[in-house]
């Protein structure tokens, strides 16, 4: 072998060790600026923390950290400065940049509550929510992401879109709040589409088999309501004599009765 051909095969061991010692002095860098930023925040420092963060960003964009200190400043310009438009900036720089991030969920969830909550941007929260039903994500994210979907097309009037994803959850075999939640915002439909007789069935599932308080206390108003629209006040009462103190002060539960008793023997003298 010539003396040449023995300097050449090391050479793509030189080039690989050269970029990992160029690769761990930046990580250690980067590892001690992110620990300043740190340390800023801690001692409630957040101008000079946030700053620190987004240098790390801007000067280190392929480390390791880059998605973890983008999470970091949008999560202090929304929580700690208010700022929703650079909190969005931060979050959607996240999920675009680095979509394979374990911080691309949350990122995504952040985007739709400050879409939902914070602009009034339904249409926009339900596209992040839809984003995120594509990632690696528990049952249970998911499954409260549909409903979302569905609770957002039901603010909207877009019931049947509304009721396609409540349809789902109501179909996929699991039991537990969401499910009930679901059930009862079917039942709610239901009533808007003047189809009675299935918003009860909906709302009487919810009763037989939620320990969720607020949908048991939307089942039950929807019940009554139900009944009344269908001149079965009878039942509506029946169902209005059920509801417990914890869900209605006494003075709101004996005036409902007695609107319905008194409703019932206009319509049926000899019936009450």
């Amino acid at each position: 072998m010539s003396d040449k051909l023995r300097w050449v095969i090391p050479v793509p061991l030189i080039i690989f060790l050269a970029a990992s010692w160029i690769f761990v002095r930046t990580e250690n860098e980067v590892r001690v600026q992110v620990g300043r930023a740190e340390k800023q925040w801690r001692a409630e420092n957040y101008r000079e923390a946030v700053t620190l963060y987004e240098s790390v960003y801007q000067n280190y964009p392929k480390s390791q950290y880059a998605d973890d200190v983008l999470w970091e400043v949008g999560t202090m310009y929304y929580v700690n400065f208010y700022d929703v438009d650079r909190a969005l900036i931060s979050f959607h720089k996240l999920v675009t940049q680095y979509p394979d991030s374990p911080l691309a969920a949350e990122s995504y969830l952040k985007l739709a509550q400050i879409h939902e909550a914070e602009l009034g941007g339904l249409p926009k929260a339900i596209a992040c929510w839809n984003q995120l039903l594509s990632l690696d994500i528990s049952r249970e994210t998911l499954r409260q992401a549909r409903f979302n979907i569905g609770n957002a097309h039901f603010k909207l009037n877009q019931f049947e879109k509304a009721l396609g994803e409540f349809q789902v959850l109501m179909n996929d075999g699991q039991a537990g709040e969401v499910t009930d939640q679901a059930r009862a915002r079917a039942g709610t439909i239901m009533q808007i589409q003047t189809r009675y007789e299935k918003s009860v069935e909906y709302f009487t599932e919810v009763l037989e088999e939620t320990n969720c308080s607020d949908c048991r206390r939307t089942a039950r108003l929807g019940l009554i309501e139900s009944y009344e629209f269908l001149g079965q006040l009878p039942k509506a009462i029946e169902v209005a004599q059920t509801i417990p103190t914890s869900e209605f002060p006494v003075q709101t539960k004996d005036d409902l009765l007695k609107r319905l008793v008194e409703k019932a023997r206009y319509y049926d003298p000899g019936g009450q």
